[in-house]
């Protein structure tokens, strides 16, 4: 079954506090601006901006459930899950260079972003698309969607050498998952990696240590290693030992692999360490 969910939805009135070297955010819920005729003149009247200064910076330009963020042609990149939309900053003073929106860019639920090279891909969580962005300009090179692609509510993407890496949090039939590779250079599909020895159940996350692609499985409490030239499947690794538990986030420094296990309240709280090298289990890491 399909475990996309949020945590919470709420919206909110932003009050901006300059101090020195810093820009502190309150957040009210719209329950306390009056009733709903009047919140949208109330928001407004509410909203103070922030005056740009050196130091730390907390800034609201555009964003609307902002849910993942990347790095890439000197810009950060933040995908707007609630707004359909990505905000652009400046990687040296957070300025906002432009909030990309509209149709054209096929922007659905973005949920995942990552950066190669020359460009940024977006995965669209409910447009079960991906979409390419110029790193330098944010103009749109391509959406691509398909049912030959395999995009089934794609919630994480990375980049692997010459390949980028999209995973499927369910086959259509609302079980299992896979994972899609498209060329980085032109968008073209590689393949659709879907067979059952690959143990994908519910894929919520997906990073590469750059000889290997590593697939966290929300569902099934395991995560899948794949060969990041290939697309071979390496190994399953599951079993108590490993603390897996709702894995819903990983990520690799090269020699190791770091799996962030959401679970259910009370129940997950753990970070799992794995050996890059050979999947081999580190350290389970819990504790309040």
């Amino acid at each position: 079954m399909r475990s996309h969910f949020r945590l919470f939805s709420r919206t909110v009135a932003v009050t901006g506090l300059a101090l020195s070297g810093l820009t502190l955010v309150t957040l009210a819920p719209t329950s306390a601006v009056g009733a709903a005729g009047s919140k949208a003149s109330q928001l407004s009247s509410m909203a103070t901006p922030a005056r740009a200064l050196s130091g730390v910076k907390v800034l609201g330009w555009g964003f609307n459930e902002p849910i993942a963020i990347a790095l890439g042609g000197n810009h950060v990149w933040v995908a707007n899950n609630g707004g359909d939309s990505v905000t652009e900053l400046s990687e040296t003073t957070g300025a906002v260079g432009k909030v990309i929106s509209g149709w054209s860019y096929g922007f659905s639920e973005p949920e995942a972003i990552t950066s190669h090279g020359a460009h940024i891909w977006v995965a669209n969580l409910d447009g079960n698309s991906v979409t390419e962005l110029s790193a330098s300009s944010g103009a749109l090179v391509k959406v691509i969607g398909g049912a030959r692609y395999g995009f089934s509510y794609p919630d994480a993407i990375t980049s692997a050498g010459t390949h980028i890496w999209v995973a499927n949090e369910q086959e259509p039939n609302g079980f299992g998952g896979s994972v899609t590779e498209l060329s980085a250079s032109t968008g073209a599909l590689v393949k659709v990696i879907r067979a059952g020895s690959y143990g994908f159940n519910g894929p919520h996350a997906i990073a590469s240590d750059g000889a290997h692609i590593w697939v966290a499985n929300y569902e099934g409490n395991s995560v899948t290693e794949l060969s990041a030239s290939t697309g071979a499947l390496v190994k399953v690794i599951s079993g108590s030992r490993y603390g897996f538990n709702g894995p819903f986030a990983i990520t690799s420094d090269g020699a190791h692999i770091w799996v962030a296990n959401f679970g259910l309240p009370g129940l997950g709280n753990s970070v799992t360490e794995l050996s890059a090298s050979t999947g081999a289990l580190v350290k389970v890491i819990s504790g309040a």
